[in-house]
């Protein structure tokens, strides 16, 4: 396979819809891309995967940390995280473009705060098979991509704690957050779903998720910022209101604090001054 070819679709297989898998050698015109509606998929999930030992040195730098994208290494990088790429060189690397409705990924970096993994022997060969198959609609592709990419994330949560165990319960509740995040979700409602009490709900959840159920909400309406952010012309203001915000200054301190930059600076894609955990 020529590695500079690319290929792109949006293959729903499952749980995982691949927009975009290659393997390509990048220099300096990953310091050029810009994180913006040119460059769309900020809510994908990445997987990156460098095959070069001897290249230059290739930064991520997302809002709660910085990466370096090392040979031999299989890199999980959840969506609404990156703010820029840099590098000093070249590298050859895999990377798969992903969204997935799995609240393990979607949960990943408030349960674990594993970003990468050793590759294994199979690593470059279950990246082959999903560039090979992710454009194809037969069930035969769709299995091909759906196990490789199962067996590409499944070191990620080898050490997992017993909270994944606990997620098919808050599946109703999950999946309310998702659809009516931007309204008012009073907690009793929320825990009427489970049918347990509201103070109860709230301990098991955060016990959970290690934030509190107001916080994943929280989180939820950031994200959807940020998308809009980068993706649509709407005003701050606006985009305040959209997800849910009834107060513009309340949503501009709250994004401020916990993604480090201002929306507006966010929007030009400038880096935040620290790198602390969002919550």
């Amino acid at each position: 396979m020529n590695p500079s070819v690319s290929l792109s679709s949006n293959a729903h297989y499952d749980d995982f819809a691949v927009s975009f898998a290659e393997r390509r050698d990048v220099g300096d015109e990953w310091n050029l891309i810009e994180w913006n509606k040119k460059h769309l998929e900020i809510d994908c999930h990445r997987l990156y995967y460098r095959t070069d030992h001897n290249g230059g040195k290739a930064m991520l730098h997302l809002i709660d940390r910085s990466i370096e994208l090392e040979a031999g290494k299989l890199y999980f990088i959840p969506a609404f995280t990156i703010l820029q790429s840099k590098i000093d060189g070249r590298m050859n690397k895999y990377y798969i473009h992903f969204r997935s409705n799995s609240p393990e990924l979607r949960l990943h970096r408030f349960l674990s705060n594993q970003y990468f993994v050793d590759s294994t022997p199979m690593t470059e060969a279950l990246f082959e098979t999903v560039i090979d198959n992710y454009t194809k609609n037969t069930v035969q592709a769709g299995m091909k991509v759906r196990g490789a990419m199962q067996l590409l994330l499944s070191d990620f949560f080898k050490d997992s704690s017993s909270a994944h165990k606990d997620l098919s319960r808050f599946e109703s509740v999950l999946s309310y957050i998702e659809e009516n995040y931007s309204t008012d979700i009073p907690l009793s409602f929320l825990a009427s779903k489970m049918n347990v009490s509201t103070i109860y709900f709230s301990n098991y959840f955060k016990a959970t998720f290690h934030i509190s159920p107001k916080q994943y909400i929280l989180n939820k309406r950031l994200a959807e910022s940020q998308r809009l952010l980068l993706e649509t012309d709407m005003t701050i203001s606006e985009i305040a209101g959209a997800v849910g915000f009834s107060n513009e200054n309340y949503f501009s301190e709250y994004f401020s604090e916990k993604i480090g930059i201002s929306a507006s600076k966010y929007r030009q894609r400038a880096l935040p001054k620290k790198r602390e955990s969002i919550f």
